[in-house]
């Protein structure tokens, strides 16, 4: 599959985040976009026949510029624009609705001891599980849609059933839930590469968890994800000392100016 047929971009805006959870893959390399970098890149995406964004990073709603600049820029061009947030600093009430398509929130356990150790919040009088049940139900009472993801590791490989029973619950409820993302942990980036060890699971483990969820014919989409940078239908965009990198692709400042000419195939990449 070519970098021209995958259908959904992923753009890093920087690395930089409010949080500093175990199994965190981001690079400390990843640098911040301008926003000439990223009107840049946007104009791009649509030039290559995307339509469909991701604002991620880090934390996108820490961007110094401003998610709902971000949001913005893209919706008037016409994107379907998500945001992948952890939810510490994402609005109340609607959250954007008029710039904001969906929410891509995380949950690793049901059991809040489980996912905020997972996922520490600092400086809070409460954890992040209960920060997001308090946004889940946001999204519900708003009719927004939402994404869940979950990144499997030891911590939680035994309890993913319960995830996947508190979500049948609330779209049971009336949310709309648009998917549940199953991530396995990769020992990579500031928070993997140091917790390899504590919450690493062999590709076997990974693959008896999801199928076991998928047997459960749970009433909403369940995609399995062995490798968040690599997919048959995403791609992701950043940028490094400089240059945009693209999946396997890179172009100095000057040639994503002015639209590359030439476009390289990137890598075949598949996912199971």
């Amino acid at each position: 599959m070519s970098l021209s047929e995958k259908t959904i971009a992923v753009l890093m805006l920087h690395g930089a985040c409010d949080m500093r959870c175990l199994f965190c893959v981001t690079d400390n390399r990843l640098e911040s976009m301008t926003p000439e970098h990223y009107t840049t890149t946007l104009d791009m995406l649509r030039q290559r026949g995307f339509d469909n964004i991701v604002l991620g990073g880090g934390e996108p709603f820490t961007w110094p510029h401003g998610l709902p600049l971000a949001a913005r820029m893209a919706k008037e061009r016409g994107f379907y624009v998500q945001v992948g947030t952890n939810g510490v600093r994402m609005p109340n009430e609607a959250a954007y609705p008029q710039w904001v398509d969906r929410y891509v929130l995380p949950l690793d356990a049901a059991i809040p001891a489980v996912h905020n150790q997972l996922r520490p919040l600092p400086s809070a009088d409460y954890g992040h599980y209960e920060l997001m049940m308090r946004r889940l139900e946001q999204m519900r009472r708003h009719e927004r849609s939402v994404t869940v993801s979950t990144v499997i590791s030891r911590a939680n490989l035994d309890t993913l059933i319960q995830i996947g029973d508190y979500l049948a619950d609330y779209v049971a409820c009336g949310a709309r839930l648009h998917a549940w993302h199953l991530y396995r942990f990769i020992p990579e980036g500031r928070g993997g590469k140091p917790n390899a060890g504590r919450l690493g699971i062999s590709d076997s483990e990974f693959n008896d968890a999801v199928a076991h969820a998928r047997a459960q014919h749970y009433p909403f989409t369940l995609f399995k994800r062995p490798n968040m940078r690599h997919s048959a239908t995403v791609d992701f965009f950043w940028y490094e000392k400089g240059k945009c990198c693209v999946g396997s692709e890179r172009w100095r400042d000057e040639e994503l100016a002015g639209f590359p000419r030439r476009i390289a195939e990137a890598h075949l990449r598949t996912e199971a």
